[in-house]
């Protein structure tokens, strides 16, 4: 397998091609990545949408069977989750669905390509105590038993440590802003229930410039790159379904700037430009060159992202994947927080990991 195979993949999320092209040996290679991707899911409705699902190989078409079976079973148990936890509100607390629980309540396009790690909801800062009540009374509790990742979550973050439900499994991640409290940039997370659509009793949606938005600002800001092809997907076809509506998206552009994200969202959209082949609209390229254009790192970032975009399986990573993660690893981290935090806390997060390390090590021995 070499790095033609994420190319494949990007021909069929934007299809430039088809699954009736593909030979069982791009099958394997294409399965392989998109396991690592999340992809699985995406394989099948594709294959479905072009009618190929017969002619599919039965090894292929059992695993993309299982991803879709798979998704099913968790929007049913997100669905039902959501609606626990709108019934037992005592406060009432108003919340936000972010990020994969949002598209699939909203109905997007990407929601049945979509497996969820957990449910994002967003409070405001001063629920956040009864929020947290208000998941315990629903089953949730807390994951994080060490000390000191609580305090960090709790002191720094822009969101609880992640809670999961004890009858369930379900993971949720309860925030109280976009960004951590340490960051260089303020968000007004007030702003996000301006614009929200109530679905459910004080259940809210965002708008659908916000899900772009917030969509963007977490693949800019995340530290983890298993799954960056996929969350620059999810933008892709959100966009896509948007400008179909919209027509243009100077509306997209002028709330990015309320919110002070637009140079997240310049990012991606100079992005999906480069690995989607996505053409640019006039106000877009203007926009990019007033975000971009004079960033001395944003060549380096363009580089390292669109090195982790087109990223092959993890055991097949060269020097310049290493080095491009590592260099946006170090970035999200310098976004986060001031440097002098960051040292203390990767120094601190380094001796717990050495200490599991020998700990490990003595009961083998």
């Amino acid at each position: 397998m070499n790095e033609s195979s994420s190319s494949l993949l990007i021909d069929l999320i934007t299809d430039r091609a088809s699954v009736y092209s593909l030979s069982f040996g791009n099958w394997c290679d294409v399965i392989a990545l998109s396991r690592q991707l999340g992809f699985l899911p995406f394989l099948y409705e594709k294959a479905r949408d072009e009618k190929a699902l017969e002619f599919l190989p039965q090894s292929v078409l059992s695993q993309l069977k299982s991803a879709s079976l798979e998704v099913s079973r968790q929007q049913e148990s997100i669905k039902w989750h959501l609606k626990q936890l709108c019934a037992n509100n005592p406060q009432p607390i108003k919340a936000v669905l972010l990020k994969g629980a949002a598209y699939i309540i909203a109905n997007k396009p990407n929601a049945n390509y979509r497996l969820l790690s957990d449910i994002d909801l967003l409070v405001l800062k001063e629920s956040i105590s009864d929020a947290e009540l208000w998941l315990f009374l629903n089953g949730f509790t807390i994951s994080v038993s060490d000390e000191y990742d609580d305090f960090y979550y709790r002191q720094w973050m822009h969101e609880l440590p992640p809670f999961v439900s004890s009858v369930s499994g379900m993971a949720l991640d309860l925030h109280h802003n976009l960004l951590p409290l340490t960051s260089k940039r303020y968000i007004d997370s007030e702003l996000f229930f301006e614009k929200a659509r109530e679905v459910e009793l004080n259940l809210f949606l965002p708008c659908d410039e916000d899900l772009l938005i917030h969509s963007a600002v977490h693949l800019i800001q995340d530290s983890v790159f298993n799954r960056t092809l996929r969350d620059l997907s999810d933008q892709f076809w959100l966009l896509q379904k948007y400008t179909e509506n919209h027509e243009s998206t100077d509306a997209l552009i002028v709330r990015s700037k309320e919110l002070k994200l637009s140079n997240d969202l310049a990012k991606t959209l100079s992005l999906m430009n480069f690995i989607f082949k996505r053409c640019l609209l006039e106000r877009e390229k203007s926009f990019i060159q007033n975000e971009l254009g004079n960033s001395f790192f944003w060549p380096l970032e363009r580089y390292c992202y669109i090195t982790m975009l087109t990223q092959p399986v993890t055991s097949e990573w060269t020097f310049k994947h290493h080095f491009a993660s590592s260099i946006l690893y170090l970035k999200s981290h310098l976004i986060k927080m001031p440097f002098r935090l960051l040292v203390k806390h990767l120094f601190v997060k380094s001796q717990k990991r050495a200490k599991i390390f020998l700990n490990r090590k003595s009961v083998s021995l």
